[in-house]
C-alpha cells in the first residue's frame, strides 16, 4: 500500500487549521495573535516533502493550548458534533441489521464527521447509502473468521463516531473477539477521549477502553505509552479509523493493519485511488 506523503496543498489545509484552532481557543486578540504566529513558525520549519501533516499539527496544537491557555479548544464543538452525530445514529440504527459488512460500512459512515464541513453536508452523506469504495472487505472479513479470535485494537476517531462505531465493537466481541475500544490519551482537535465516552454515557458498553497515553492527531508510536505500544506489538488485528491514522500509519507494511476512512481530500484520495468523499477499507501491507 502506498505511503500517504504530504502534497503542497496541505499547506493551505494546515494554515486553515492553526486559524481555526486558535479562534477556538481564545477571544483575546492579542493571545490569537501569538499562538498563530508561533504555529506558523513551527508549520515553515516543519513542512517539507517527507513530512507527515498530522504530526505536523500535533506540533503546533500544544503551542496553541500552552500559549492560550485553553488546553480543549475544540470541546464545544466536540460537543455540538457528538449530539448530531448521535441524532443521525439513532435514525440510521433501526435498518442496520445484523449483517457484518453493513455494520462496517455504519462505522465507515460516522468518519463523514469534521470540523472543515458544514453540519449539512456532513449529514447528507451519513444519511446517503454508503459504499465501500475500492475496499478490501473480503480480506478484512477472513482474518476476522479464519483467526482464533485474539486481541483486536479498534482505534477510535472523531468523538460522534462513537455511536457508529459501537455495533461494529459488538458485533466483533460477539464472534469471539477481545476488542479493546482506544481512544487518544487527551484532548486533540475533535478526537475522542474516556471524558467523552463518560459524557456521553457510552463507556460502560465500550469496556474495555484504553487510551494511547499521548495527545496525537493519528497515531505517533514513539509518543504513546509503553502499555499500548507492547498491546499494538502484541494485537492480532487492528482496525484504524480516520485520516489521521491513516496518514500516520500508512508507511507501516503490517498485514494485521486495516484503515476505515472517508478519504476528504485529494492527496488522500490520490494515495487511496479514490475519488474525494469515498469511503475505505484498506490493509495496510496491499
Amino acid at each position: 500500500m502506498p505511503r500517504m506523503y504530504i502534497q503542497p496543498e496541505c499547506r493551505l489545509c494546515l494554515e486553515n487549521l492553526i486559524d481555526l484552532t486558535v479562534n477556538l481557543a481564545t477571544a483575546d486578540p492579542g493571545l490569537r495573535e501569538k499562538a498563530r504566529l508561533q504555529a506558523r513558525a513551527i508549520l515553515a520549519a516543519e513542512f517539507s516533502p517527507v513530512a507527515i501533516s498530522a504530526c505536523i499539527a500535533n506540533k503546533f496544537h500544544q503551542t496553541i493550548k500552552r500559549v492560550t491557555g485553553n488546553p480543549d479548544p475544540f470541546l464545544p464543538r466536540k460537543r455540538q458534533e457528538t449530539e448530531m452525530a448521535r441524532n443521525i445514529a439513532a435514525r440510521l440504527l433501526p435498518g442496520l441489521g445484523s449483517n457484518p459488512t453493513a455494520r462496517l460500512t455504519y462505522a465507515a459512515a460516522g468518519n463523514a464527521l469534521d470540523f472543515f464541513r458544514e453540519a449539512d453536508e456532513i449529514t447528507r452523506d451519513m444519511l446517503t447509502q454508503v459504499f465501500l469504495s475500492n475496499s478490501q472487505v473480503r480480506p478484512w472479513q477472513q482474518q476476522v473468521d479464519a483467526k482464533p479470535p485474539g486481541l483486536l485494537l479498534f482505534l477510535a476517531d472523531n468523538a460522534g463516531e462513537q455511536y457508529f462505531d459501537l455495533p461494529l465493537v459488538q458485533s466483533l466481541r460477539e464472534s469471539g473477539w477481545k476488542v479493546l475500544y482506544v481512544v487518544k490519551g487527551g484532548p486533540i482537535q475533535n478526537d475522542l477521549t474516556r471524558q467523552d465516552l463518560s459524557h456521553s454515557g457510552l463507556q460502560p458498553v465500550f469496556e474495555p477502553v484504553i487510551d494511547t497515553g499521548a495527545q496525537t492527531v493519528g497515531l505517533e508510536l514513539p509518543k504513546a505509552c509503553s502499555e499500548f505500544q507492547r498491546l499494538f506489538a502484541a494485537a492480532d488485528l487492528i482496525l484504524a479509523k480516520g485520516m489521521g491514522h491513516f496518514e500516520t500509519l500508512s508507511h507501516l507494511s503490517d498485514s494485521r493493519l486495516f484503515f476505515l476512512l472517508q478519504a476528504k481530500c485529494p492527496p488522500v484520495a490520490a494515495a487511496l485511488h479514490v475519488s474525494v468523499g469515498a469511503f475505505v477499507l484498506r490493509n495496510a501491507r496491499f
